[in-house]
């Protein structure tokens, strides 16, 4: 498949005509304005020119946005007047519809489009099934009125119901809810955000909505066998026959035994499928079924290899597309499922591996595999069979988890599995040839995880994803990634990556949960060289920025953890400012944790206004907080225009030094840092933080300084402290020095970072800033 620049693909000849003629237009103005400055002292002449150039610059950037949105949709009209009312209307309500209730409700959606024209929003209010989707969840702002408003709009339509909230939020829509429990039609029940395994309040709802006369599709999550749940659950769905599709339920025989089994669609049981199959067979519509009877936990092992009673089915295959069981897999139940299933997901143990093996190869139409293999104690592996499997041509995606037993009883998993895991590593290799996606996760960190992925076994693997909590980084030391490789995705518990290396890799994606307080096992990018797509901890990238250069490198995303002090997603833009052609294609910068302004500000003039004619700038930037003065400057230069913004002096830390030693004034360090409004008070004194902090910053002994109260109300309280100046650093005039010397300014401000104020606040980070090239929010 061709490979393309960002946008690329969907220009038209006349887009990238424009596009080039801009950049040439552009660079040449750039070139004369750099030109211009040259020289540490600039006349006034040339200053008013220099200004001028600017200026000229702002225009013709605006000019070209509005030449490509005149190129891009001046020649379409409004697809209201041309598409038939009930097209419209369907393509609205495809893209505004949002029954999972993850990103919000769609009555904002629905609101915003009716902004759009007078047509849209005539048609949008005048159409009812437009409203008929009432999400119920405890993130939505402002709940009872946007569901009055979609009540009321959706007039006589029949309605879908989704909940996914808590019973006190329950309580406050239940009078808009039931005078039109009537026009219910379809009623999806998922447990809360707030409290994920409580599905005790799934009875108390059903019956307090009542009677749905027409209720035809019933959806719930009951993946918790809470007994006073599931019976809640199944006597709703015994008081309604006539629902046409169920799914997600607990079964149980008396649900089986009643017309409510016709409309099954996919269900969970605990019971043995030796006593409910023939039921089962019964269900027309039934196509995902999940066993959940976990035998490890509730046979020993002499029990689980008893033969199960023999279950005769019928001759025609039966019809599930997806199924799932925890224990002992049915051999004629495979067979019969081997035409039909397309994803097939089993708990086995050890000592079961081989006999599935001998199965799977007739599976001629799936196309995703799960397994979790229970390993350790008990489960041992046993020797191969002398014959090789069939392989599975069909299957692309496959996933296996390796469950272990607890470290007491598996106290070394590393040694236990290693004198299986080369066997049981060829022989998924020649099992799944063709698979072109990978997922691996462990608790442990096992040699076979890393066995499956060393060299080419896997000849067309393209994404892989691995998970494991505790790594030993001796097993990568060697490890040679497959050659078709193109995106790889691991996370866990500080993830060590460092001895990994590979030329086809595209997207590396490295997600840590956990690190030391002196992280190490960085990731040299060198040897990642054809990555157009990073992400990981902003601590772990290593990188030579005088001799590099990563042409197709064009979306850095850097996260953050919270108990590294030392500012590294500032680190970045210092040397992304110091090295812009290291990465001259970079347009998506996404950082987690905001970094100090002046160096931000920097960069993005220094990064914009290259003059190179082929070099992109930073267009789409996503921060941390940010003070709302500066996003309209940022968003300027994300536009590449030149604008007006505070000094580089205004902007540091530096530079409000008498905010922030003044113990008057609320804040945590972070916030202050960042110059952002924090509502958290400071250590009060006395506090033993606030004296050593004291201590640390007059040199004076700890004991001394907690057994002494003078100096304190000096330091923080009305007298001002004199002596603060020699601890703050000197800031350049320049912004090479100011970049140059940002790592002495950071040692500083560790050694200020106990100054009687918190560290940081639950409130520092949470709020998010999205800024491009058009426009910016925050949220």
């Amino acid at each position: 498949m061709p490979k393309f620049k960002r946008g690329e693909k969907f220009q038209s000849d006349e887009e990238r005509a424009e596009e080039a003629r801009f950049s040439e237009k552009r660079a040449n103005l750039l070139i004369q304005i750099r030109d211009l400055r040259v020289g540490s002292v600039t006349p006034n002449d040339i200053k008013c020119r220099i200004s001028r150039m600017k200026e000229e610059n702002n225009r013709m950037v605006d000019d070209h946005m509005k030449t490509m949105t005149t190129i891009r949709y001046g020649h379409r009209v409004d697809p209201r007047s041309r598409l038939p009312i009930e097209l419209f209307t369907e393509i609205i309500a495809y893209s505004t519809s949002d029954p999972l209730g993850w990103f919000g409700w769609c009555v904002d959606k629905l609101l915003s489009l009716t902004l759009v024209s007078n047509q849209w929003r005539d048609a949008i209010l005048s159409t009812p099934h437009l409203w008929k989707d009432i999400i119920l969840n405890e993130k939505t702002e402002d709940l009872q009125r946007k569901l009055s408003v979609a009540l009321y709009l959706s007039g006589v339509t029949p309605i879908e119901l989704h909940i996914h909230c808590s019973l006190p939020v329950w309580e406050e829509v239940e009078p808009l809810i039931l005078p039109h429990r009537t026009r219910v039609n379809s009623l999806t029940m998922r447990m809360s955000f707030m409290n994920p395994r409580n599905t005790s309040i799934f009875p108390v709802i059903l019956q307090r909505l009542g009677h749905l006369p027409q209720l035809r599709s019933f959806q719930c999550d009951l993946w918790y066998t809470e007994e006073n749940a599931v019976t809640g659950v199944n006597s709703f769905l015994l008081e309604h026959p006539h629902i046409k599709a169920v799914s997600g339920v607990l079964l149980t025989k008396d649900i089986l035994s009643s017309p409510v089994r016709d409309g099954l669609r996919s269900c969970r049981t605990t019971l043995e499928p030796q006593t409910i199959l023939k039921e089962l067979e019964m269900a027309p519509n039934l196509e995902e079924v999940t066993f959940m009877a976990d035998h490890f936990s509730l046979q020993s092992r002499d029990q689980y290899h008893t033969e199960p009673d023999v279950i005769h089915l019928p001759k025609a295959p039966l019809k599930w597309k997806n199924y799932s069981q925890f224990g002992k897999v049915s051999p004629n139940i495979l067979d019969s499922l081997s035409t039909t299933v397309t994803t097939l997901s089993l708990h086995i143990c050890m000592c079961d591996f081989w006999s599935l093996c001998s199965m799977l190869g007739n599976f001629s139409a799936m196309e995703s595999f799960e397994m979790t293999l229970k390993i350790g104690g008990e489960h041992k592996f046993t020797s191969p069979p002398v014959s090789s499997p069939s392989p599975c041509k069909t299957v692309r995606r496959l996933t296996l988890r390796f469950e272990t037993e607890p470290s007491w009883a598996l106290p070394n998993p590393l040694e236990y599995s290693r004198d299986w895991s080369f066997t049981y590593s060829d022989i998924i290799h020649q099992m799944f040839e063709s698979i072109d996606t990978l997922t691996l996760s462990s608790h442990y960190d096992l040699p076979v995880q890393w066995h499956l992925i060393d060299g080419d076994g896997f000849q067309k693997l393209e994404k892989l994803t691995v998970s494991v909590s505790q790594q030993n980084s001796k097993l990568t030391e060697s490890l040679q990634l497959p050659s078709t490789l193109e995106s790889i995705y691991v996370y866990g518990d500080d993830v060590d990556l460092s001895n990994l290396s590979s030329k086809s890799v595209e997207k590396l994606n490295i997600a840590t949960f956990g690190v030391s307080k002196s992280p190490t096992n960085k990731i040299d990018l060198m040897a990642w060289p054809n990555i157009d797509h990073l992400s990981l901890p902003a601590y772990k990238l290593k990188l030579d920025w005088p001799h590099s250069q990563f042409h197709k490198l064009d979306s850095v995303h850097l996260t953050d953890i919270s108990s590294i002090t030392w500012d590294y997603s500032t680190q970045f833009c210092r040397d992304l400012a110091l090295y812009p052609d290291a990465m001259p294609h970079l347009w998506s910068l996404s950082l987690s944790r905001s970094p100090e302004w002046d160096i931000l500000f920097i960069l993005l003039e220094r990064y914009n206004f290259r003059t190179s004619i082929d070099s992109e700038r930073i267009s789409c930037l996503s921060i941390g907080d940010a003070p709302l003065d500066i996003l309209e400057p940022l968003q300027s230069l994300c536009a590449g225009k030149f604008t007006e913004r505070p000094s580089n002096y205004e902007l540091s830390w530096v530079g409000n030094t008498d905010i922030i030693f003044d113990h008057s004034l609320p804040g945590c360090l972070r916030c202050h840092k960042l110059l952002l409004f924090c509502r958290h008070t400071t250590l009060p004194a006395g506090h033993s933080l606030y004296d050593r902090a004291y201590a640390a910053l007059t040199q004076f002994d700890i004991w001394e300084a907690e057994n002494n109260s003078i100096g304190i109300s000096r330091m923080f309280g009305e007298e001002p402290y004199e002596d603060l100046d020699m601890y703050v650093p000197k800031y350049p005039d320049n912004t090479q020095d100011i970049l140059l010397e940002w790592e002495y300014r950071e040692r500083a401000w560790e050694e200020l970072h106990q100054l009687g104020r918190l560290k940081s606040c639950r409130g520092a980070g949470r709020n998010r800033v999205f800024i491009t090239d058009k426009l910016f929010s925050r949220s």
